[in-house]
């Protein structure tokens, strides 16, 4: 997986998630709610490796996940726990230093994650021997694809998609840019934003965190059982 952009916006920001799986990999039907370190995090949840790959707090943090860290990597028969785990890990802490500084990574398969919080926005990449963070501009919006699946010249491509959308000047609302990534690519199956590969691994959902001053709303398509779900929370 998978395919993430960031629009921010005068009064907060919008996270979209395609999940890029196998179709046949199980998947909690509606969003969880969970009780961590005195927030609720809501999550579409992987029930086969128990985490998710993107979440969101009562506290105002969301936090969404890529696979593969600077480039592809030979993936190995074992690691420690999920990816996914990480995701919610990361509700543990109280701010991405202290998540940097003292998560434990060690035999974890390689990944990025995109971190909003009311401190900014960041972006942890880590590697097989190696982990970094950084802290981005949250005023720029941003296009990432996972580096286990794309290839930096599609990866490249999909930027372009993404750049030439917002030249259009499109009305950015949460709607338009559900259509983005619904329907951006150029009829390139395995590379379109809703993609699909040899029968067995496609876009099974779009996942989307649209927070506009004290409210968050939290969109979950689910492709495969062609449903939807739309929680709307108070901060």
């Amino acid at each position: 997986m998978c395919t993430l952009t960031y629009l921010p916006s005068a009064c907060g920001f919008t996270f979209t998630h395609n999940r890029d799986e196998r179709t046949d990999r199980p998947t909690a039907e509606k969003i969880q709610s969970e009780s961590l370190a005195d927030q609720t995090i809501f999550f579409p949840k992987d029930l086969e490796g128990s985490g998710s790959w993107i979440a969101y707090s009562s506290s105002g943090r969301a936090v969404c996940l890529l696979n593969g860290g600077s480039a592809a990597h030979q993936r190995k028969d074992c690691y420690r726990h999920s990816r996914g785990l990480v995701v919610l890990d990361n509700f543990r802490y109280p701010d991405q230093d202290s998540f940097y500084r003292e998560y434990n990574l060690d035999n974890i398969e390689p990944f990025t994650m995109i971190i909003k919080d009311h401190q900014g926005l960041w972006k942890m990449v880590h590697d097989e021997d190696h982990t970094r963070i950084n802290r981005l501009d949250d005023s720029i919006t941003g296009i990432w694809s996972s580096t286990t699946l794309y290839t930096r010249e599609v990866r490249e491509k999909r930027k372009r998609w993404f750049q030439s959308w917002l030249d259009q000047k499109p009305h950015l609302n949460p709607e338009n840019i559900r259509d983005f990534h619904q329907n951006a690519g150029e009829g390139d199956r395995e590379n379109d934003l809703v993609m699909s590969r040899w029968g067995i691994l496609e876009t099974i959902s779009i996942t989307q965190i649209h927070v506009h001053q004290s409210k968050a709303h939290m969109i979950y398509l689910d492709l495969v059982r062609k449903s939807s779900e739309h929680l709307q929370l108070e901060l």
